[in-house]
Formats: structure tokens, sequence, C-alpha cells
């Protein structure tokens, strides 16, 4: 549930059972890891929505387990703050403000950045060929104007990238932001032409890695990352200047109407 200083994007009801998008059921060994695989993996690539309740029962009716392997999944990505509680005993997609955006926005750029500078420093020739692979991929997925592929070969595209660093620290601490922000990246790219335009950073990307300039290669990935949030951000703002004048409007409707004789009376005070 949105605190009082925070604006949601959108209203939006629970996807249950099956509807759940995205997962598949898991191997029987190891159900706990697999699970949290699985939907950490929801998160990042777009597949959960901003404000989504996760119940229990749903989830592993959808990973087709049982609840005890998925109640420890999701206690773990509520203490990673990927899911927060609610209020009806359920877990949910955290809801963004403009300002939690923002922040997401500029840790987003130092840790990737430097990240994407140490790949086109480091990467090995499969590992940019793997990447470039992905983007080959998006590129299909947004001419096709098909976002649900774009948004999973976006995560991986970016995965790539990153653990060609080959710094698993950097991965480690890249991953839970993309658990934040993987849920709005539909609202950021949100028709056909978005897709398309937000390719021309993920080629410069790929560009830099081949040519080992490792400046470009930061700049093309940061540069992704403000343009792709920027329209979410106006809209948020916007949402958020609404409500205090909401309010004040809403206050003023429901000030009593004072009589003629309580005006002349209050005139003579």
């Amino acid at each position: 549930m949105a605190s009082k200083q925070s604006a949601p994007v959108m209203g939006l009801v629970a996807l249950q059972g099956s509807e759940l998008p995205g997962l598949s059921p898991v191997a029987r060994e190891t159900l706990q890891e697999q699970a949290y695989k699985k939907l950490r993996e929801a998160l990042m690539s777009g597949h959960f929505i901003p404000g989504q309740s996760i119940t229990l029962r749903a989830t592993a009716e959808a990973l087709g387990t049982s609840p005890m392997p998925v109640r420890d999944a999701l206690r773990r990505l509520e203490i990673e703050h990927a899911l927060v509680a609610r209020s009806n005993r359920t877990l949910g997609v955290p809801e963004m403000t403009y300002a939690s955006l923002t922040e997401l926005r500029e840790v987003r750029m130092a840790l990737e950045g430097l990240a994407a500078e140490k790949a086109a420093q480091l990467a090995r020739p499969e590992e940019i060929a793997t990447a470039e692979g992905y983007y080959h991929t998006m590129a299909t997925a947004a001419a096709a104007g098909d976002p649900g592929e774009y948004m999973r070969a976006n995560w991986a595209f970016h995965a790539a990238v990153y653990r060609a660093s080959q710094s698993e620290l950097l991965v480690s601490l890249i991953e839970p932001t993309w658990m934040r922000i993987g849920p709005y990246v539909r609202l950021m790219l949100p028709d056909r032409k978005s897709l398309v335009d937000s390719l021309g950073n993920h080629q410069r990307a790929i560009q830099a890695m081949h040519r080992r300039d490792t400046a470009a290669a930061r700049q093309a990935i940061q540069q992704d990352i403000f343009e792709s949030a920027e329209g979410l951000a106006r809209l948020l703002r916007a949402r958020e200047e609404a409500v205090p004048a909401e309010q004040g409007r809403s206050a003023a409707a429901g000030r009593p109407r004072l009589g003629a004789g309580a005006k002349k009376r209050q005139g003579r005070r």
C-alpha cells in the first residue's frame, strides 16, 4: 500500500494462478533456489507490474510446486526489498515515487556505467558475441512491436554486458536494482516507437566493446538508463504535484457554506 507521500503509477489488480506471466514449472530438485531464481528473473525482465500483489498460493500454482519453497523465496525477495509487505498479509511489487526513481537512476548509472567500462576492457570475444546476439533479438522484437520479448532480451543484454566485466561484486550489486526497475520498463517503453528509439544506446555499447573503448561503453549505458527513465520521471512528478491540488479542492468542497445572516455577523466582527 502506498504511503501518503507516494503517488502510485496505476491501480492494478493481482494476477492469479496460471495468469502469472513469464513463469514455468520448476524442476523438483533444489525447489527453493529455483523458485527464487525464477521469481527474481521475472522481476528483472519486466514480467511483473507496479503494484501487483503476489500471493503464496497463486505463485506456487504458477511454479508448479508446493507453498513451502515459494514461501522461502518470497521471504528472500522481501528482505532484498524487491517485494514489500501489504496490509492484507500479501506481498506486492513496490510502487515508485519521483524521488525513489531519481535515486535509483543515479545508483544504476554509477554501478552499470562502471560495469560497462570494465566489460569494454575485459570482455572475451564470445561474451561480446553473446551480448550482440541479445541486441539483435531486441531489434527484432522492437520492429515487431513485441514488448514482452523486448524486455526479456533487454535484461539478458544488460546482464551479459555486466557479467563480461568479470566482477561478481558489481553484478551482485546491480541485480537488486533491476528487481526494482524491471516492473517499470514497460511504462518506460510503452509503444513500438519507444522500443525502436531505445536501440541506439545498446548498439553504441556493443560497438564500444568491440573497440575496447571504455569511456564510450560507460556513456552508452548511462545514456540508456537516463533516457529510458525520463518519461516515467515526468509522469511520476506530474502525478505527485497533482495530489496537493486535488486535496485542496476536496477540502474546499467540504467546507460548510455560510448563510446570509452568518456572513453579516462574520463581517461585523
